[in-house]
């Protein structure tokens, strides 16, 4: 019986940031200050150097229980890139060819969830700032004050917002729900700058702590930017395809990820589902249930449907 994974990402919610002390400042409109952010952050544009970003990570399971990894960024910007994660048996080398969009991807063990929570905040809060695209949130920000510091806050009074710091003009703050994600400590790297230091929340729980360094690469080494000639493992992301589903229960105000094994029948119907990690417990009934209800379609071995199980990652995120 062969394991993969495969990935869902479901969007779906409401509320509001928490209440911060007014600072006088100049507001400025989101959209121009999300491009001058992206503009800033490392990889993204072709003034930016070559150089390699590594990250210590402290992930922590649904039961506070620690564990670490090391998350490695390589970037020839425009042109190459390479990530390398380890964290306990999950290891996975990626080359990404960005200029003719060819990929070449080699992996073993299951991905932790919180490499998926990390993943999705390094440079960037990338679920909000999705959220904000999809609502066309263009609106003027208001100042607003953390912890003593100064930002400017862009909320969509629903669930979402995004800060920035004002003197350097880079993300500072986002917090879909009871998800807040945090950076400081940006390093600058040419013209560029990556965040040193990247804390995710789930309302009051620590579930990453990512501790970054960064160093100009005059040249990588011969061949670590190309290609290997060792053919390239299947997208886990892809790897299954959904034939039907029934809506999922969207009443829940919260944002987070869940981690899922789910057992598929030779029908492509799933049998059982078991959480194996959550971001917040308040959605893991809700999760199950939906798991329960997917129909996969069949996995085929020697010309018959044969049973398998698989990981899947489901993001809640209600609409607005």
């Amino acid at each position: 019986m062969r394991c993969s994974i495969f990935s869902i990402s479901l969007i779906f919610g409401a509320l509001a940031l928490s209440p911060l002390r007014a600072q006088v400042m100049q507001s400025m409109n989101y959209d121009e200050e999300l491009r001058h952010a992206n503009s800033l952050v490392a990889g993204t544009t072709a003034e930016d150097i070559s150089h390699h970003v590594h990250y210590d990570l402290k992930l922590y399971d649904q039961e506070g229980h620690e564990s670490t990894a090391t998350y490695d960024i390589y970037r020839d910007p425009l042109l190459y890139q390479r990530v390398e994660i380890k964290a306990a048996d999950y290891n996975l080398t990626q080359v990404d060819y960005l200029h003719d969009h060819k990929s070449w991807l080699q992996t073993s063990g299951f991905k932790p969830l919180k490499i998926t929570d990390f993943e999705q905040a390094v440079d960037v809060p990338q679920a909000a700032i999705k959220r904000f695209a999809n609502e066309g949130m263009s609106d003027i920000m208001q100042p607003e004050e953390l912890e003593g510091a100064p930002l400017l806050c862009a909320n969509d009074n629903d669930g979402t917002a995004i800060c920035f710091n004002p003197f350097i003009h880079l993300f500072a703050y986002a917090q879909m729900f009871n998800r807040t994600i945090m950076y400081d400590q940006w390093l600058p790297i040419g013209t560029h700058s990556v965040p040193g230091n990247i804390r995710i929340f789930e309302d009051k729980k620590l579930l990453v702590e990512a501790t970054g360094t960064v160093e100009a690469v005059d040249k990588f080494p011969p061949h670590f930017m190309q290609i290997p000639e060792t053919p390239s493992q299947p997208d886990p992301a892809k790897a299954h395809k959904i034939v039907s589903y029934k809506p999922m229960d969207i009443s829940q105000m919260r944002y987070g990820n869940i981690q899922i094994h789910i057992f598929v029948d030779e029908q492509g119907k799933v049998t059982k589902a078991e959480i194996v990690d959550s971001d917040d417990k308040h959605l893991e009934g809700i999760a199950r249930k939906f798991a329960r209800s997917l129909v996969m379609q069949p996995q085929m071995q020697n010309g018959a449907p044969v049973p398998y199980d698989t990981m899947i990652y489901l993001e809640y995120y209600p609409q607005p």
